[in-house]
């Protein structure tokens, strides 16, 4: 399997489509590989945003605001993962996690790039990500859509929340 068809089929099993229910997803063939390779992209366009767009602050405030940053994005792959292992789902994480890795990277460089234009875009995002999240534990873990609901609050409240973090932290005493 190569990096194509991996995101291909976990691309298919996040965003929710209809598919026939007599040909298997093939979720279960993606590999750790592929899921650690989404977490890295999702790392590395976080980092490069970060020292991007906050090169000029100093490098106390750029390490509170990747602890930010790293805690907020962390949230829903720690989520899926106790829920994976709870109903039994772990062989679907990788491609849960190379779909939620390459898609939260994305929303996070469209942010960028909307804010350069000085549109505040953190609701819209915060609802796709939500909208992101409810569909990858449908489609992944197989989760009913009371439960997918659930933990698309969760994981938008866990983001929202990280947020409050800054204030706790040492370089969080320049924005009061």
């Amino acid at each position: 399997m190569n990096f194509g068809e991996a995101f291909r089929i976990a691309f298919n099993a996040g965003s929710g489509r209809k598919r026939d229910e007599s040909v298997p997803d093939n979720v279960e063939q993606v590999g750790w590989t592929y899921g650690i390779i989404g977490i890295a992209i999702l790392v590395v366009v976080q980092g490069a945003l970060l020292f991007w767009s906050a090169g000029d602050l100093g490098p106390a405030v750029i390490r509170d605001l990747a602890i930010v940053a790293a805690t907020a994005l962390a949230v829903p792959f720690i989520l899926f993962a106790i829920i994976a292992s709870t109903v039994g789902r772990t062989a679907r994480l990788p491609a849960a996690f190379l779909y939620m890795g390459v898609v939260f990277a994305v929303l996070q460089i469209v942010s960028a790039v909307l804010s350069n234009f000085g549109s505040s875009s953190s609701g819209f995002l915060v609802g796709i990500l939500g909208a992101v999240s409810y569909l990858a534990a449908k489609g992944f873990l197989k989760l009913s859509w009371p439960v997918a609901l659930a933990i698309a609050v969760v994981v938008v409240i866990g983001f929202m929340g990280a947020g409050m973090l800054l204030f706790t932290l040492p370089s969080g005493q320049l924005f009061t």
